[in-house]
């Protein structure tokens, strides 16, 4: 999974279902997303729950954790 925090404050979340190379994520994100940069976060640990998306997948014992909130009006 990729992270990036856009313009205006946006994060944007990246996850791929397939094997994909670092060029072809790199390129995502440069071309299609117009980010100059992107953490890439290992795919052998990395998880996702987005219940808005149907997703949530088995849960690995790890430490790190990212979140996103907005700040109340």
């Amino acid at each position: 999974m990729t992270a990036r925090v856009a313009p205006a404050g946006r994060a944007l979340f990246v996850i791929s279902s397939e094997a994909v190379s670092f060029y072809a994520f790199a390129a995502l994100f440069r071309d299609a997303l117009h980010c100059r940069n992107a953490l890439f976060l290992d795919g052998a640990i990395s998880s996702l729950h987005a219940p808005d998306i149907r997703r949530s997948d088995a849960p690995f014992p790890l430490g790190p954790i990212l979140g996103v909130t907005q700040p109340k009006p």
